[in-house]
């Protein structure tokens, strides 16, 4: 694909995306292949929580990858990622890890956790969930970030 724009009017012109025209000046949506969530900052005091929703025009996605950071390490707390449709409750969705992150690791180091093989597809309306257990006893500054790749 290749982008064209315009300085004159300051807009960006791109080839049609949908049929992989290469006509100058042809328009279309730019649609992002991956996308990164990230949450809003984990404490001891959090409880298991959405920190995403699909919106309904947002397409189809799956997780693949993972990534926990955190200021102060929690006693032995633990992490997953799950994918729920829009009426499960939270901790009733898939899991999307092949095990839990470890949130009483090092402070400020990144911990990833590991994909399973087949990811869920993330439908519109679906939601990521985190899944937090254990002792979170001095977690603070902790931030997931989840990377998804666009199916469709």
């Amino acid at each position: 694909m290749t982008l064209i724009w315009d300085m004159s009017g300051n807009d960006l012109v791109v080839n049609s995306i949908s049929t992989g025209s290469a006509t100058p000046g042809g328009t279309g949506t730019l649609i992002p292949t991956t996308e990164y969530v990230q949450s809003s900052t984990l404490t001891s005091a959090s409880t298991s929580q959405t920190i995403w929703v699909n919106p309904t025009v947002g397409g189809t996605y799956k997780i693949t990858a993972a990534t926990v950071t955190f200021g102060t390490a929690s006693s032995s707390g633990t992490m997953q990622v799950e994918v729920a449709t829009g009426t499960q409750a939270i901790g009733a969705g898939t899991n999307q890890l092949t095990g839990t992150m470890s949130l009483a690791g090092t402070a400020n180091t990144p911990v990833n956790g590991t994909v399973i093989a087949s990811p869920t597809t993330i439908a519109a309306g679906n939601r990521i969930n985190v899944i937090l257990a254990g002792t979170l006893t001095s977690l603070a500054n902790c931030v997931v970030t989840i990377s998804l790749s666009r199916v469709s």
